[in-house]
């Protein structure tokens, strides 16, 4: 079941059967802001706490 409940059967069940492929975008769209925003960002401690050194 879609974690947004809906009042369409139709939606549900191509969820059931396919995934909650919006949920699933959306979700991937902010993990990449996300590292795109510290990969562009300028504070360099941001950078540095990803370096294993």
């Amino acid at each position: 079941m879609s974690p947004i409940s809906t009042a369409s059967p139709i939606y549900d069940q191509l969820v059931d059967e396919h995934g909650d492929v919006l949920h699933e975008a959306r979700r991937l769209a902010e993990r990449t802001h996300r590292e795109a925003e510290r990969l562009l960002s300028w504070d360099m401690s941001a950078l540095e706490a990803d370096d294993p050194e």
